[in-house]
């Protein structure tokens, strides 16, 4: 029996009730893989150390960086650039996106007809924290298809690349790991998935296909084509 969740009501799909499925619950990632947020935190990024005298190649910087915490952002540029950030430097740099977010946030084309075709639950799992799981979720018009099945990896004893966050989904969601599928586009969200023993499918918008494979995902470029791939994936069950 296929169930689909909403918030925290669980909804028979008769259509599907005689299908064997290949996989239980869908976990997704939200930065990236629902909104495209990527390119905006890259802009903000890119341009406040561009305030600071270092102009760096923007490109580079969102194909190198896509994904990775903004500490880790800081250490690179740390590195590279022989600089120390201003301790405000992060503070400036989230109420700068915030506002960026709330005007320009879309959601990743084709999204949406893949949530609606998944026959079992789906929920978040972000190293963002709730509160911004949230707010893009709701800019982007995506509320409704996850409802409370968010889950932040700020609540958990460490950020991707442990696997905490995606284990507690599926825990709280009653799914065994090695029948979860993992929707993700950095190499952290990668590996995490990985060591939490579950099947990933990364996101070839930013990060190189090579990367994500090589970090155990299997890539693709575009919703469609995922939405293919899963479903295909459920047809070839062996009974």
């Amino acid at each position: 029996m296929s169930l689909k969740t909403k918030g925290k009501i669980s909804c028979i799909i008769p259509a599907l009730m005689n299908k064997t499925l290949s996989f239980d619950l869908v976990i997704f990632d939200c930065d990236g893989v629902l909104v495209d947020s990527e390119p905006l935190a890259n802009q903000v990024y890119v341009g406040m150390l561009g305030e600071f005298g270092h102009h760096v190649d923007a490109e580079q910087y969102l194909r190198e960086l896509s994904g990775a915490a903004m500490v880790k952002r800081l250490e690179v540029a740390s590195q590279r650039l022989n600089w120390t950030p201003p301790t405000n430097f992060l503070s400036i740099f989230y109420e700068r996106l915030s506002a960026l977010v709330e005007k320009e946030l879309q959601s990743i084309p084709g999204i949406r007809s893949l949530v609606e075709s998944l026959p079992v639950p789906v929920c978040v799992a972000s190293n963002g924290s709730r509160e911004d799981i949230l707010a893009r979720l709701r800019i982007a018009q995506l509320t409704d298809h996850f409802g409370d099945a968010i889950f932040s990896a700020r609540d958990m004893p460490q950020l991707k690349p442990a696997p905490d966050v995606f284990l507690a989904a599926a825990r709280a969601l009653n799914a065994t790991p090695a029948r979860c599928v993992v929707i993700e586009d950095s190499i952290p969200g990668v590996i995490a998935a990985v060591r939490a023993g579950m099947r990933v499918y990364g996101y070839a918008a930013f990060t190189p296909r090579e990367s994500l494979v090589k970090a155990g995902a299997i890539p693709f470029t575009n919703m469609m084509e995922l939405q293919t791939i899963l479903s295909d994936s459920n047809e070839n069950v062996i009974l």
